[in-house]
């Protein structure tokens, strides 16, 4: 508890974007009792976006994401939805994107999963990064329907460009092969989602 308090006495956010900070707090969150870290967490959530696009922050809100309570995941969710282009467009947030698309509740998941379709060419754009192509495959595994549909029709028309990255191989194939959500996780794990 004293470290906790140490951190709430300082700035938190700071110690969140330091190489070992942002470890330290992940620990904090993962082994404390939810009622010891709500203060820190609900402190740190202040500032998602820019946590999120940070070299270590973004570290700290995957872990929140995995770890945290239900109100704080949806919290996250709700900062991802509205900030989705800024935070696909570079790699850290791509990171969070796909956390989030792992680790929300199933109904903001989904929801998540159809603003990122929503988007005019984002779903192209994060198939061919590090951690976008993980977060395409997830929305891949939770879109039905139609929507599942018209996400592999946009990317099969760009499978020419895609092939020319690592990452959009990856999404490329799985598209290609119209196969189960078992085959989506096969290749993310070759992948090292």
């Amino acid at each position: 508890q004293f470290i906790i308090d140490e951190l709430m006495a300082g700035q938190v956010a700071q110690v969140a974007q330091h190489k070992y900070g942002c470890r330290i707090i992940q620990r904090l969150v993962e082994q404390c009792h939810a009622n010891q870290v709500q203060e820190l967490v609900e402190s740190l959530l202040k500032d998602t976006t820019g946590l999120s696009r940070h070299p270590y922050g973004t570290y700290v809100v995957q872990n929140i994401l995995e770890h945290g309570l239900d109100e704080h995941r949806r919290w996250i969710v709700k900062v991802v939805a509205k900030d989705i282009r800024v935070l696909g467009a570079e790699s850290h947030g791509c990171a969070v994107v796909s956390a989030a698309l792992s680790y929300g509740t199933d109904a903001d998941r989904l929801a998540l999963a159809q603003i990122l379709l929503r988007e005019p060419g984002l779903l192209v754009f994060l198939a061919s990064s590090r951690h976008g192509h993980i977060a395409v495959l997830r929305t891949l595994d939770l879109l039905v329907g139609k929507e599942l549909e018209d996400a592999r029709t946009r990317l099969q028309a760009e499978a020419e460009s895609l092939r020319l990255s690592r990452y959009g191989r990856l999404v490329v194939d799985v598209v290609e092969q119209n196969d189960s959500k078992h085959q989506l996780w096969g290749v993310a794990c070759r992948a090292g989602a």
